[in-house]
């Protein structure tokens, strides 16, 4: 019989590092952007300091061969968690934009570094105990954290200034990197060895290629934050022209996503491994698609927010079902690379959503872009739908 999650202290002590750490990093974002702004009050520059940090994703595929070729993950995730903390309290001192701009693409690379590194060192510390109630606890975690963290960052700033508030995530650094240090993590099996870094770039990618159930959610993960991430742009408009909800109406649409990716992932939690991932899966594109179309006919305002609501639901359950899937489907010497092609294809579908999106908006209204979003969503079901046909692998998962 497995280990109950909540008793295994290497995740319970892996969990409690990356709940700090998350509401740290939103701190961060919102302090980042307020000093931006009392430098150069410049918007450009804004963008500018958000750009930089997410550059380095791009490298994703590069930087996940490092995470498979290490043979203690566990050394890597403290180092560059007190790296993050250095270069966060790195801002404290800065005093012109390209100090800023460095710090900022370091932190990013850092994150572009730990991100697939922790990911794929999940298997190993939940051991045989429950991945998909781990992935949910986890992304039920971040969830809450991207709610209310830059709600205490406006605080915090608002209260001692941006250098407490970069004070207080270089903190939330050290503390996850004292908790991960006490992580056990076993050692990954292993790949390749010394075939050489492009050797094992090349191998990665292949063997993503080869594995269809792995591709189709990647793949889909990219596509889904196209789809789903052009109704951002959109949002401020359908709460206060269309609905003339103002701005409280705006932050309630907005927040419904949040809160219903929480219930997303608190379901998953609770259906652990013994949900059906790929049922579940496939059946929240699906539904999303139907509640994004809701949302944008709705003919009343409170009739949007539960319809935007359940597209938050069901974003959560997706995300679990993608992480659980892949942690369970993806051999462990080329787990970190999968990773890191995963993130790199949200990152990208992310961007690419905003400023698709924003053309959308004004090209077609806020309504017309929630409906051909939900038509997107639908498009992306179907094609990830096409592909795991032709693994004939459905039944087993």
């Amino acid at each position: 019989m497995s280990e109950p999650l909540f008793r295994n202290g290497r995740f319970v002590r892996l969990w409690a590092g990356q709940g700090v750490s998350f509401v740290g990093d939103a701190i961060t974002m919102v302090a980042l952007v307020v000093l931006v702004v009392d430098l150069t009050g410049s918007a450009v520059d804004v963008g500018g300091v958000l750009l930089a940090r997410l550059l380095p994703t791009l490298a994703g595929p590069l930087i996940g061969v490092v995470a498979d070729r290490l043979h203690d993950r566990r050394r890597l995730l403290v180092a560059v968690d007190l790296a993050r903390a250095g270069l966060v309290s790195g801002m404290i001192f800065a005093s012109s934009m390209p100090i800023l701009y460095a710090l900022a693409f370091l932190l990013g690379l850092c994150q572009t570094l730990f991100n697939p590194t922790i990911r794929a060192s999940f298997p190993g510390v939940v051991g045989g105990g429950d991945l998909t109630r781990a992935n949910a606890v986890i992304s039920g975690t971040f969830s809450c954290a991207l709610a209310a963290g830059p709600a205490l960052g406006g605080v915090v700033v608002a209260a001692a200034g941006v250098d407490a508030a970069f004070a207080l995530d270089a903190a939330t650094y050290l503390v996850s990197a004292a908790l991960l240090a006490s992580v056990p993590m076993p050692r990954p099996p292993g790949g390749e060895g010394g075939a050489g870094f492009l050797r094992e770039l090349t191998a990665g990618l292949g063997y993503l290629r080869r594995t269809r159930v792995p591709l189709a959610l990647v793949v889909g993960a990219g596509l889904l934050m196209l789809a789903e991430n052009a109704t951002v742009p959109a949002e401020v408009f359908l709460a206060k022209q269309t609905f003339g909800a103002g701005d409280a109406g705006y932050g309630a649409l907005v927040g419904t996503w949040g809160a219903g990716m929480i219930a997303g992932s608190g379901l998953m939690a609770a259906l652990g491994d013994r949900a059906r991932l790929l049922v579940w899966y496939l059946a929240s594109v699906f539904t999303a698609a139907a509640a994004l179309a809701a949302t944008g006919a709705a003919p009343f305002f409170w009739a949007a927010l539960c319809a935007f609501t359940l597209a938050g639901v069901c974003n959560g359950v997706d995300n679990v079902s993608t992480d659980a899937l892949l942690q369970k489907q993806v051999s462990g010497p080329f787990l970190g690379r999968v990773y890191s092609v995963l993130f790199t294809a949200r990152t990208a579908g992310e961007s690419l959503a905003l400023l698709s999106g924003g053309l959308l908006v004004e090209a077609t209204g806020p309504r017309a872009t929630y409906v051909l979003s939900a038509a997107a969503v639908a498009a992306v079901g179907l094609f990830v739908l096409s592909l795991l046909a032709s693994s004939g692998r459905q039944a087993a998962l």
